[in-house]
């Protein structure tokens, strides 16, 4: 059979073969029936040139054709995505507060309420603001009758210090004595409303007296010491005389400070300080008359007065601490026009703790406090 005879025939398409050309009815072999369908994975070579998908395992079509996680397990899925959708604006919250988001200069508010005891919460915030660089000014709003003696003393050491790297106005609200004046002083420009109360510059000693309750209810307590003065703020028995003395020379060493403080803070002669430091108060005129204050005005004065020295729009937001605090905490804000540290203090005064048992009332305050 010659190239042509095979050219030339047609293929069957059912796979038989042709008789020959010649006319000979003899074929060269028998036609035979097709052979069963193998399966797919069984076909060997031809049917991995047609069908590559074949050659898949099976164990990975499986895989493939699973059912997705989030189908399988949607609690852990969407409970997933709430958490980092949490973490995330948890991260965003946390880098707002610290300034590293927010465009552009910004004046910081400072507040300073109620009793001046646990000032933790405060000092935090004025560490931040000092090693924040979108903060231009600090803004320090006072509404204080003062407090502690070395809480006073530890916020005007980091206003003060803060006022070193930028403007720090002070504007007194209602009152602001004694500590509060303290802080005050840290201030470049001191604002206070005509009504204001401040001044009373002087140390003052707590030491509570119980023996007489005692008595009278039938208990007594017995102490032993080493050392003549270990004892002597005794609750249960006046001061002699010695004791007194030695008392009132701590009171002047703490007195002396103060007179320097504020000396140091108005550029005013120490004589001229001593002379109004016989723990009276003044009102905020009587104040700007006497030295102790620059102007008369509120808080929008002694913002704009920042804006001016910082470049700084009045219109900016504030940069304001986050609230802290439970929701009782918050309440009792909202309620009682006192912040979360003005409620400690007052619970301090009072001799009942943070924690809401009573305080030891055998500790002696030294106070700045009108």
């Amino acid at each position: 059979m010659t190239e042509k005879d095979y050219n030339d025939e047609p293929l069957s398409m059912t796979g038989a073969v042709p008789p020959p050309a010649n006319g000979s009815s003899t074929a060269p072999c028998a036609p035979q029936a097709a052979p069963q369908a193998a399966p797919l994975s069984a076909q060997g070579a031809p049917c991995a040139t047609a069908c590559p998908l074949a050659q898949i395992p099976a164990d990975v079509w499986k895989t493939l054709l699973h059912r997705p996680f989030r189908k399988r397990h949607p609690i852990f899925f969407w409970g997933g995505i709430v958490l980092l959708f949490g973490l995330l604006g948890g991260f965003i919250a946390k880098v707002t507060e610290d300034g590293a988001l927010t465009a552009g200069d910004q004046i910081a508010l400072v507040t300073v309420n109620g009793p001046i005891l646990n000032v933790e919460p405060t000092l935090e915030w004025l560490r931040k603001l000092a090693h924040n660089p979108s903060v231009k000014g600090v803004l320090v709003r006072v509404d204080s009758p003062g407090g502690g003696a070395a809480a006073s003393q530890e916020v005007y050491d980091a206003l003060k210090g803060l006022a070193q790297k930028m403007p720090v106005a002070v504007s007194m609200g209602s009152v602001a004595a004694s500590g509060g004046l303290m802080v005050s002083m840290a201030g470049q420009r001191v604002f206070a409303n005509p009504s204001t109360v401040t001044g009373s510059i002087g140390v003052r000693m707590d030491v509570p007296q119980l023996q007489g309750l005692m008595d009278k209810v039938g208990v007594g307590q017995e102490t032993l010491v080493v050392g003549s003065y270990k004892d002597a703020a005794s609750y249960m028995r006046p001061m002699t005389a010695d004791q007194r003395a030695y008392f009132q020379g701590l009171l002047g060493d703490m007195y002396n400070q103060f007179v320097d403080i504020v000396a140091q803070g108005r550029n005013m002669p120490r004589e001229q300080v001593v002379k109004l430091a016989t723990g009276k108060v003044y009102t905020g005129q009587e104040a700007l008359k006497l030295g102790l204050v620059d102007e008369m005005g509120g808080r929008d004065q002694a913002l704009r007065w920042l804006a001016q020295k910082t470049g700084v729009s009045v219109e900016r937001k504030l940069l304001t601490r986050p609230k802290e605090g439970s929701w009782l905490g918050r309440g009792l804000t909202a309620m009682l026009g006192l912040d979360a540290e003005g409620i400690n203090g007052l619970a301090a005064l009072v001799g009942l703790s943070s924690a809401g048992g009573q305080s030891d009332p055998r500790t002696p305050a030294f106070l700045y406090q009108f």
